[in-house]
């Protein structure tokens, strides 16, 4: 699913992100721990494509990361560090919302469900605690059904 090799990054001359590799089969869970400033931040935005100008090779999915083809958002979920939902909508008008974006899409409420939210689906995003937000925008990263 994910191959990166070599990678370095720097977003000045000295370097930022030097030699990294690691790869993430198909049915793994992968996740990136490490203080603040490490690169968790910057080394997401370049698998998901939106930071260019790096070093060596990550593929997603087959493809080189930093040329992302036609389809690729369609095939990855991506849960970045802070929610980006919409406050005055119910999670639910927040999932229909980007459930619409997509071709396809997993059943809201079963996601709801299992992340414990089915129940407040209808609340504003607004009435949300921090960690409910950070779940329902982990349900938003599932919902088009990702490889």
């Amino acid at each position: 699913m994910i191959s990166v090799r070599d990678m370095s990054f720097s977003y000045t001359k000295k370097p930022f992100i030097e030699h990294m590799s690691f790869e993430v089969k198909s049915g793994e869970i992968f996740g990136f721990l490490g203080p603040s400033g490490a690169g968790k931040s910057t080394l997401q935005k370049i698998m998901t494509g939106l930071l260019p100008g790096y070093g060596g090779s990550v593929l997603v999915l087959g493809g080189e990361a930093g040329r992302p083809g036609d389809g690729f958002y369609e095939k990855i979920g991506v849960d970045f560090e802070f929610p980006s939902l919409y406050e005055k909508l119910t999670a639910r008008e927040n999932l229909r919302f980007f459930a619409s974006l997509y071709r396809k899409h997993r059943d809201m409420d079963a996601l709801l469900s299992e992340v414990g939210l089915y129940n407040d689906g209808d609340k504003k995003v607004s009435d949300y605690s921090k960690g409910m937000k950070s779940r329902l925008d982990f349900v938003k990263a599932l919902l088009h059904d990702p490889e």
